[in-house]
């Protein structure tokens, strides 16, 4: 069995480049992932050299196109699984500076200001310490509706007089 040279490695990378950039693209949507999916796919290429024989022959055509798929869409996988996990993660930090801000802030006879549909999910999430999903599981409501709920709650509390004046005092 012959290795493939750089000959080779060139031929493939001059016929396949932009019409698997383009695979990687449709993917993707981003040029500079689908450049990385273009480069790692070249990398498996390389290191499977020893399955490439004539690179204009439909077999390696396919190999190539089944590579670059490969890696875009491992890419897509990881980047979907970062930006969930910075979702978590800023949520986190939100209700970590919320919870700090609001009971340092604000007295809890606001919340009695509140509608109780938004008080009960300001006391799960602000007092309780509890997250979006468990205060969802707790109240038995979507994620989102606890998400709109708060940031009603915020908005009406930031609207209520003794907030007013609380903001005011500590700016001076």
């Amino acid at each position: 069995m012959s290795h493939i040279s750089e000959d080779t490695i060139d031929t493939l990378y001059r016929m396949y480049e932009q019409s698997m950039y383009f695979e990687a693209y449709k993917i993707l949507h981003d040029e500079y992932l689908a450049e990385d999916a273009l480069h790692e796919a070249f990398l498996r290429l390389i290191r499977n050299r020893q399955k490439i024989m004539d690179p204009e022959s439909p077999a390696v055509r396919s190999y190539a196109y089944k590579a670059v798929r490969s890696a875009a869409l491992d890419l897509y996988r990881r980047q979907k699984k970062q930006r969930e996990n910075c979702l978590v993660l800023d949520e986190t930090i939100e209700n970590t500076v919320v919870v700090e801000e609001m009971t340092m802030n604000l007295p809890p006879s606001l919340l009695a200001e509140l509608p109780s549909k938004y008080a009960s999910v300001m006391r799960c999430l602000f007092w309780d310490g509890l997250s979006v999903r468990e205060t969802s599981a707790v109240l038995k409501i979507s994620e989102d509706l606890v998400r709109k709920r708060c940031e009603r709650a915020r908005k009406l509390l930031k609207e209520t007089p003794i907030y007013t004046e609380k903001e005011t005092y500590y700016e001076r």
